[in-house]
């Protein structure tokens, strides 16, 4: 009896086996999309306290807080996907390395102990036992493959020491959540896939509002697909509210900044960036790189002076040195770094412009023997150097007047030798002869330094005032500074306004508009609008007054055509650059409406062909041509 009993629970254990097969097979979960990932939670650190004054009894609380938080977050993770280092092998790992298992580690050595682990992530943070009873617990999720991707925890406070873990567990997990996706960015971006990468962030984000790390990302594919710089921006800010130190998004957002021209905030940026691993060389390099090349060398000086100053023997860091306090015209500082180089670089020994900076350094920094020997020295040392020669002359030609001729014999097609030449012909009247050599030093390098305003200056001391005003126009259609010839023309504007009002000639107040139109045109400012108002008022009143005078009716009506031509030019210009003189502004535009009927009134009277095509109107006779004396001219 007893054996076909046990033979028919058999039998039905038999069947209920195969009957529930099939069903187990249909539910078999599926396969996980990345490995299981190991976590490695630390000690903590008990804050406040350095290692050689730590207790006992700090240790073991540091030890006790890494090995709650462990066993409370292996309660909670999905196990499928995470594998917690359990304490014990940790524990008998450093013991096997001779340390206390109280230890409490730097995060370099636990990158290594997560690495003897095969561990992808790290848990580590810093206690607090509070003076009223209650724990502060602070901490950070760190990815093993880089530990400059991290995730700081909201800080947890409870007077409850079980809680607290209970907390700092919930929120380890909830950073979690974002990893997946996080993963799935960066494998997207790797592929070259910047849209899915966003959405994968996204994500990542959504799942956890802090997710420090899928934000970070998301500014990686933004960057990627070259979104807007003040996206890109505002996105990094939003990471950097949660991760003040987060080295990859404050290169980001100094970066954006560049790009929007906010050159004092893109310098913070960059420093905050340097902070994070101010030891670094090679960060320091990129900084202050970054900081030169894009205005703000003036900010980057304190941090390569440090830095090298710790390495002293860094070439490369006295290089950045040496180009940081050239920008910055700090003579001293690149008197210095430039001597350091000049002795133990050979790069810069090697290197003709050395010498030029070096040499120009010398002499701004008030050592003039200095600047000649080593200026002679890159002439020795580089013969066929042109520059190097055209400072040489600079600095010597005191000393024999026939410095400027051997260099042009020797460097007949140098620009640069060719407008000192220029120059030195003008100081002794040979204006035509440097008018020559101007113009021969600008066709051969059109980039020289106000070389074309020299020629148009030289011109006008020629009397060619036509000539001078064509060759501004080549300067600044040559790229030179628009300011610059802006205020040239401006300044010649307003000499000859002051030169017409002494001569009235209308000729000379034509010339005199001829230049405040071209400044005005380059640089509109309010005292060019007001000279050439003031200009243009004296061309159409001298026409109008000159033109009843003219026995000639041609001739006549060409000047009431321009009395009628010039007069909205006056008032326009004069009406724009009211500030500068209001009073005489006030005068001036009264004289205009003075004056401004008889413009039509000599039309009809002048020009009867033109009158007659625009539809006739009544001509004004002799009495209706403007007095000169009419009105009361300022």
């Amino acid at each position: 009896m007893q054996k076909k009993t046990f033979t028919a629970r058999c039998g039905a254990v038999a069947v209920l086996v195969l009957a529930s097969a099939a069903p187990l097979h249909a539910q078999r979960r599926p396969p996980l999309e990345f490995t299981q990932q190991g976590v490695l939670v630390a000690n903590f650190w008990v804050v406040g306290k350095e290692t050689p004054s730590l207790t006992r009894s700090d240790l073991r609380f540091g030890r006790k807080v890494g090995d709650d938080l462990r066993d409370r977050l292996g309660r909670i993770v999905n196990k499928r996907e995470v594998r917690m280092i359990p304490a014990y092998e940790i524990r008998e790992a450093m013991i096997a390395s001779s340390y206390s298992p109280d230890t409490v580690l730097r995060l370099d050595e636990m990158r290594r102990q997560a690495e003897f682990f095969r561990g992808d992530e790290i848990v580590y943070g810093y206690a607090t036992r509070l003076p009223n009873g209650s724990v502060k617990l602070e901490g950070q999720l760190v990815l093993w493959r880089d530990i400059k991707l991290r995730q700081p925890l909201p800080p947890v406070t409870h007077a409850n020491y079980d809680r607290a873990i209970e907390q700092l567990a919930a929120r380890v997990n909830q950073a979690r959540s974002q990893l997946t996706h996080q993963r799935r960015c960066e494998n997207f971006l790797r592929e070259g896939r910047g849209a899915q990468a966003i959405r994968a962030a996204r994500d990542g984000i959504a799942a956890d509002p802090r997710g420090a790390l899928a934000r970070t990302c998301l500014v990686w594919a933004l960057r990627a697909t070259g979104a807007s710089a003040q996206e890109i921006l505002a996105e990094s800010n939003t990471v950097l509210e949660i991760d003040p130190q987060a080295p990859y998004v404050l290169e980001a957002a100094a970066v954006a900044l560049d790009s929007l021209k906010r050159r004092p905030e893109a310098a913070a940026m960059w420093l905050r960036l340097a902070a994070t691993d101010s030891l670094n060389v090679e960060l320091i390099e990129r900084v202050v790189w970054s900081m030169a090349e894009t205005g703000n060398s003036r900010a980057a000086e304190p941090l390569i002076v440090r830095i090298s100053d710790l390495l002293p023997d860094n070439m490369r860091l006295m290089r950045q040195r040496w180009r940081i306090a050239n920008d910055n015209r700090n003579w001293p500082l690149a008197v210095a770094a430039g001597e350091k180089l000049l002795a133990m670089d050979g790069d810069a020994a090697g290197d003709s412009i050395f010498y030029l900076r070096l040499a120009t350094a010398y002499r701004s920094n008030q050592q003039p023997y200095k600047a000649v020997e080593t200026v002679s020295r890159g002439v020795a040392t580089f013969p066929k150097d042109a520059r190097l020669y055209a400072l040489y002359t600079q600095f010597v030609k005191e000393e024999a007047d026939t410095v400027i001729s051997r260099g042009l014999a020797l460097h007949p097609q140098s620009a640069e030798l060719l407008a000192l030449n220029a120059r030195e012909l003008r100081s002794r009247g040979r204006v035509q002869e440097s008018l020559d050599a101007s113009k021969k030093a600008v066709e051969l390098d059109s980039t020289i330094a106000q070389g074309r305003m020299v020629v148009a200056q030289t011109e006008l001391e020629l009397g060619r005032p036509d000539s001078a005003l064509v060759t501004l126009q080549r300067a600044v259609a040559a790229g030179e500074d628009t300011n610059a010839v802006a205020g040239f023309a401006l300044s010649k504007g307003n000499a000859f306004f002051r030169a017409a009002n002494a001569t009235k000639a209308r000729a000379d107040f034509q010339l005199a508009m001829r230049y405040l139109a071209f400044a005005d045109s380059l640089k509109p400012t309010p005292q060019t609008k007001f000279l050439l108002g003031a200009s243009a008022l004296s061309v159409a009143q001298t026409a109008l007054t000159d033109a009843p005078a003219i026995k000639v009716k041609e001739e006549s009506c060409s000047l009431a055509q321009l009395g009628a031509q010039t007069l909205p030019i006056a008032r326009a210009s004069l009406e724009a650059g009211v500030d500068v003189s209001p009073e005489a502004t006030k005068q001036y535009l009264d004289y205009l409406d003075v004056i401004s009927p008889y413009a039509s009134k000599q039309i009809e009277a002048f020009c009867p062909a033109a009158t007659a095509q625009n539809g006739g109107g009544q001509k004004a006779g002799p009495g209706a041509i403007l007095n000169p004396d009419a009105g009361a001219r300022p």
